[in-house]
């Protein structure tokens, strides 16, 4: 079982008059005063409310007054145009003055689009009126006429003619708009340049690295790399301890008798048979070793040493 609310909806006539006691289940369509927007009704050669748009702030240089940043709207009706100009941080102002949440409006309409059909003047409040003149909805002192009608728009089914106010847009001014998006964009340029330089260096140093593995014969896989690598250094570091043994028993100052009959490396093993030796030789010999905590053995058999360095 499943329950359907029905949403409703309230119409306002929206001026700085306005009293409205807000019911959170109620929408609100607010129908704006024509105090808050200028309105023209013109003829142009063009087909349709786009096109108008794009010239309407033109129609109002020389009616509204300076330094506010205006919005429009336009619609077509009949054969004619009617434009508008007005100011959405006025009018969100007056809308935040009178406590109405954003969220309980429904939409926001144009006193014009909406009761262009008045046939006899309606009074709003104590000292004005609505009426037509020339097709245009305008207000008029109550006193000018004789007799008026209050204003009843509870039945009114809205058209849909109505505007998107910019809540922002008391926030930011177009012109500060305009700025923040020129330095986002300068900044959204240096980032692609970056990005492009960024995949520009990482070609080059692809390429490069290709160049070394080509040029050295390198594996394609670092684990490969780093196995030889390991290899080499492994071979490097016995080739200076041979170099070290050899240069130590080259060193050992021999007498004159003495001299170095053979020597040989295999199997990480050097190998040395010196002549004329006794112990007291053997121990002057072998004491450099001792000294660098090298691995060797030795053996004397009738005054010949025979040595043994492990590397």
């Amino acid at each position: 079982m499943s329950l359907t609310f029905k949403q409703t909806y309230q119409n306002v006539y929206f001026d700085a008059d306005t009293t409205l006691q807000i019911d959170p289940k109620v929408k609100y369509r607010l129908i704006l005063s024509p105090h808050l927007y200028w309105v023209q009704k013109v003829s142009l050669p063009l087909k349709n409310a786009h096109e108008v748009k794009k010239i309407v702030h033109t129609l109002f240089e020389e009616h509204v007054p300076d330094g506010v940043d205006y919005s429009y709207y336009v619609y077509k009706q009949g054969d004619d145009f009617f434009v508008f100009a007005y100011d959405d941080k006025k009018i969100l102002s007056l809308i935040e003055e009178k406590n109405i949440p954003f969220g309980s409006i429904a939409s926001v309409h144009f006193a014009q689009s909406e009761l262009d059909a008045l046939k006899e003047p309606h009074s709003v409040n104590d000292k004005e009126v609505l009426t037509l003149k020339d097709d245009t909805v305008v207000l008029l002192p109550r006193s000018w006429f004789t007799s008026s009608t209050p204003l009843d728009i509870r039945d009114l089914k809205p058209s849909n003619k109505s505007i998107k106010l910019q809540q922002f847009g008391t926030l930011v001014e177009s012109k500060t708009l305009y700025k923040i998006v020129a330095i986002l964009s300068f900044f959204i340029l240096l980032l692609v340049l970056e990005l492009w330089m960024y995949k520009e260096e990482r070609a080059n140093i692809a390429q490069a690295r290709e160049n070394i593995f080509t040029h050295y014969h390198l594996k394609p896989t670092m684990m490969q790399n780093r196995s030889i690598l390991q290899k080499y250094e492994g071979i490097y570091e016995k080739q200076k301890a041979l170099r070290e043994s050899i240069t130590l028993l080259l060193r050992s100052a021999l007498k004159k008798d003495q001299k170095i009959e053979t020597l040989s490396y295999h199997s990480n093993v050097l190998k040395t048979v010196i002549s004329h030796v006794n112990k007291e030789d053997l121990k002057r010999i072998v004491a450099p070793l001792k000294k660098k905590k090298m691995h060797y053995k030795t053996k004397l058999e009738n005054r010949t040493m025979q040595l043994e360095i492990s590397l």
